[in-house]
């Protein structure tokens, strides 16, 4: 099958996290074509490991999951249901095949993974669970589309360069009561107001965001809630940080309801490690740029994020962005990304030539 045709077919069928069966059957016979053994990991995903002499493994890494979101797109391969590929997933597969096509009868040892469950940041730490011990792997790669950059341009940097990412939930409970008989309430909203006055007025440190994006409670206009929750995030560039902000918002949070009297939770949703770029790899795929066609930008730490940095804290790695704008700029997770079919073969070539030059390198 061709790299452009699987990418139209799994983009008219997105699914969500760990609902990818039908992805993951059509990458499954999409990759037995060429002679590959296929095999399902963590439900939903596959693994390829492709075993041609007695090296570590380079690892190659495509996400699978797509969003709830409706096409605006009006594309003849438009989704067919109420979800969208509006992050590049259906891109990062197609270019990981096509990839597969090209190195799959080389002299080396690769395992491809189409890791299900990257936007609810559940896939990358089962996936990693399950082969770690199994493999010896020497190095990990993955991409990342975006219209953040020209088509021809690509960018990432050694060090972190996808933040931390930890939702949060934080949630007061007071006592209801007819607003007639205040007093005899407690009030949640009146505590999670006081809560948002003191957080945001704390100065964090450097290359750390935190704020609440969703805040709901109360029963009626004329009853003092008993109940009231935030629900947010807290990004850094490290995990150490991301705890500290934590720990903060746990401190403002007892304050708050010691002063009303009411109660409170505060719980961890998904989280995401920060995704760190290997020197040495940055530095190799830096040389394998510069002899392309491709034009490399040095980009600033993004608060995006990215559960591929499970794979960076297990193995040495490199995720790059690469660029697809062409004339108008949407934004990941927007109804209206759509990244050209002509990006996938190029950045496929890339890839392929970065994996050589990584060869070249590991057997000096």
């Amino acid at each position: 099958m061709d790299s452009i045709e699987l990418r139209h077919i799994i983009h008219q069928n997105p699914e969500l996290s760990f609902q990818e069966y039908k992805t993951q059957e059509l990458l499954k016979k999409a990759i037995e074509e060429i002679g590959v053994k296929v095999y399902p990991i963590v439900q939903t995903g596959l693994i390829v490991p492709i075993k041609r002499t007695d090296v570590p493994y380079i690892l190659l890494r495509a996400d699978m999951d797509a969003l709830p979101i409706r096409e605006k797109t009006g594309w003849k391969f438009s989704s067919k249901n109420n979800y969208m590929h509006a992050c590049g997933h259906d891109v990062h597969m197609a270019i990981m095949y096509e990839v597969m096509k090209a190195i799959y009868k080389w002299t080396g040892n690769f395992i491809f993974v189409f890791q299900p469950a990257e936007e609810s940041g559940g896939g990358a730490s089962r996936v990693i669970e399950e082969i770690k011990d199994k493999y010896e792997i020497c190095c990990a790669i993955a991409v990342h589309v975006t219209d953040e950059y020209p088509f021809g341009t690509v960018a990432t940097n050694s060090g972190v360069i996808f933040a931390s990412a930890t939702e949060i939930n934080l949630t007061f409970n007071g006592k209801a009561a007819h607003i007639a008989f205040y007093k005899d309430g407690i009030d949640a909203i009146k505590t999670g107001v006081d809560f948002l006055q003191q957080f945001y007025s704390v100065e964090f440190e450097d290359k750390v965001l935190a704020g609440f994006g969703k805040v709901f409670g109360g029963n009626a206009r004329n009853i003092v809630a008993d109940e009231f929750q935030l629900q947010g995030t807290i990004r850094a560039d490290s995990i150490e940080k991301s705890n500290t902000v934590y720990e903060k918002i746990y401190e403002i949070a007892r304050n708050a309801s010691e002063r009303t009297g009411s109660n409170f939770s505060l719980e961890k949703g998904s989280f995401y490690a920060p995704v760190k770029v290997d020197k040495r790899m940055f530095d190799i795929f830096s040389s394998t740029v510069g002899q392309s066609d491709f034009k490399l930008e040095r980009c600033e730490m993004k608060y995006t994020g990215e559960d591929f940095g499970f794979f960076s804290y297990e193995y040495p790695s490199l995720i790059f962005w690469a660029g697809t704008m062409e004339k108008a700029r949407h934004g990941l997770h927007n109804p209206m990304f759509l990244p050209n079919d002509k990006v996938i073969k190029p950045i496929a070539n890339l890839i392929v030539s970065y994996v050589k030059s990584i060869m070249k390198e590991n057997a000096h």
